[in-house]
């Protein structure tokens, strides 16, 4: 007994000095030239590497990882077609990495798709995404003119409560490979993302979001990183706290001392006049009130051209902070969890399409899966009767009232309405009406009453008995009205964007039109 007491007490001595000691390693191309300036970490310490290509920190004994900040001029590492910018923590102490130099030198002008929710619950989901989003998001790379990439948004599953989707991760991982998407995909972690099983604290998870959190880690990689691609600089964070082990309601959108301190390291590296995409789950419009989060937005606000790009919600939104910052809220590449081809406010499943130029954010606009480019918006009389057999919400603005949900619109849109083809004025937008508590329409409403009566009318979701009504009357924030004339006219609204692309639109739904609404019916497939 007293000689296993010596080995394990040795073991642990050992283990413990290991611990201790440096991580180190060196960074180098294919060629065997040194890199300098690497930003590298393991998710608590931020280094770069010096001029031969060399870099060394303690490790931190809660680290999973460490990685590199892929810098600009070289390509971005795959493994199994996704992104491999880290190497998991052993008793190792050297981590060496080795880059390709992209041939042409920096890509300073590319595009980023930001895919909110996929949120798979099940096979049948999975095998949504496999076969309409991901052949819509190849067909948007195979278009596009510059080098593209994808983020997604968090909420790759759909955990919660006793339900633990989190089997899905490794599956979605395949379907999100490079061969499939057409580009790279880096992940963000959403609240559904998180492993709920019973669990115990322990050394090595001293909180219960590190907890939580080890299986996306184990399938994904890092969860706070960042990558460099031309002059842009690309953050994705974990902005979901877990309070209580066990307990998968009680988090609140925020970030951890830790994490903080992680990234005001990582942006010194960055210089102040890089264009920073700084992606989370949850919007930092929910949280800017915490004291984390608006440290956060304090480090982001030292840059010139800074862009937040968040999910979570399921509906569009763009906001502005008070530092000036814009942030663009996504709507959900799920929509309604999959129970239609749309989300509650009335936006197309899809996912945004953002192009970079330099340092400057160049444009944005949002594709809905399975809808032409020029689909941006819908048109509804101010007392369209919609739903199905369990319910016929219906419009309370009147026959001579002209509705438009236009999904991204924002203040630098232009919307028109011509009758018998006479411009008859613009149309101004209704002032957003309550979060979700609202759960029928009245006077005042902004809500899409459309798309609601599709899913608690047609589908039952939020009907009495079937699931909570408020997750389905979601808020809309790009609702326009405009009074006509006569509710006799022919009606024509052009709407016009923030780069001038000009969209039109002569169908005015009137009723329950749900041609294109429903989810497929089909046999479910293999997924891998």
């Amino acid at each position: 007994m007293k000689n296993i007491f010596l080995v394990c007490l040795f073991t642990s001595l050992n283990l413990a000095c290991a611990l201790a000691q440096d991580v180190k390693g060196t960074i180098r191309d294919t060629e065997g030239r040194p890199i300098s300036e690497v930003v590298v970490s393991d998710g608590f310490t931020v280094v770069q590497t010096d001029s031969q290509g060399s870099y060394s920190f303690q490790r931190n004994k809660e680290a999973s990882y460490v990685y590199i900040s892929l810098p600009a001029a070289y390509e971005i590492p795959l493994r199994h077609g996704a992104p491999c910018f880290y190497k998991k923590l052993t008793d190792d102490l050297v981590y060496d990495f080795v880059l390709k130099p992209l041939r042409k030198g920096p890509q300073n002008d590319f595009t980023v798709l930001f895919l909110a929710d996929p949120q798979c619950q099940n096979i049948r989901h999975v095998n949504r995404f496999r076969t309409e989003t991901v052949p819509d998001v190849k067909a948007t790379v195979k278009k596009s003119k510059t080098p593209v990439f994808c983020v997604t948004l968090g909420d790759i599953g759909y955990s919660e409560g006793p339900r633990n989707a989190v089997y899905l991760l490794p599956i979605m991982k395949n379907e999100m490979s490079v061969e499939k998407t057409g580009a790279p995909v880096f992940q963000t972690i959403g609240n559904h993302d998180f492993e709920y099983q019973p669990c115990a604290e322990s050394e090595t998870n001293l909180t219960p979001t590190m907890r939580m959190q080890r299986t996306f880690e184990a399938v994904f990689g890092p969860l706070n990183y960042s990558w460099n691609r031309g002059q842009a600089h690309i953050i994705s964070m974990n902005d979901v706290v877990y309070k209580e082990m066990n307990k998968p309601g009680k988090y609140v959108g925020d970030f951890l001392d830790y994490q903080v301190e992680w990234l005001k390291r990582d942006l010194s590296f960055v210089p102040k006049d890089k264009l920073i995409l700084f992606c989370v789950h949850i919007p930092l419009e929910h949280n800017r009130k915490r004291a984390n989060s608006q440290k956060v937005l304090e480090l982001l606000s030292q840059f010139e051209n800074c862009h937040i790009i968040s999910g979570h919600t399921h509906y569009m939104r763009s906001f502005f902070h008070k530092n000036g910052i814009r942030e663009h809220i996504l709507a959900a590449v799920c929509g309604q969890w999959w129970w239609s081809r749309f989300n509650g406010d009335g936006c197309p499943n899809g996912y945004g399409v953002f192009s970079v130029k330099g340092n400057k954010l160049s444009d944005w606009y949002y594709k809905g899966v399975g809808f032409d480019r020029n689909s941006q918006f819908q048109l509804y009389r101010g007392d369209a009767k919609c739903g199905g057999v369990f319910e016929q919400p219906q419009f309370m603005l009147g026959e001579q009232v002209l509705l438009a949900n236009v999904w991204n619109a924002d203040k630098d849109w232009k919307i028109e309405v011509f009758e018998d083809g006479v411009k008859s004025g613009e149309m101004k937008k209704i002032k957003p009406t309550a979060y979700r508590a609202e759960e029928y329409p009245t006077t005042l409403s902004s809500k899409d009453w459309w798309a609601i009566g599709y899913h608690v009318g047609v589908v039952g979701r939020g009907h009495v008995g079937t699931s909570t009504r408020r997750n389905y009357c979601m808020p809309c924030y790009h609702m326009y009205r405009f009074d006509l004339r006569s509710s006799k006219s022919k009606v024509l609204v052009r709407v016009t964007d923030h780069k001038g692309r000009v969209f039109s639109e002569n169908h005015v739904i009137s009723g329950p039109e749900y041609k294109n609404a429903a989810a497929p019916k089909y046999e479910v497939t293999e997924c891998w």
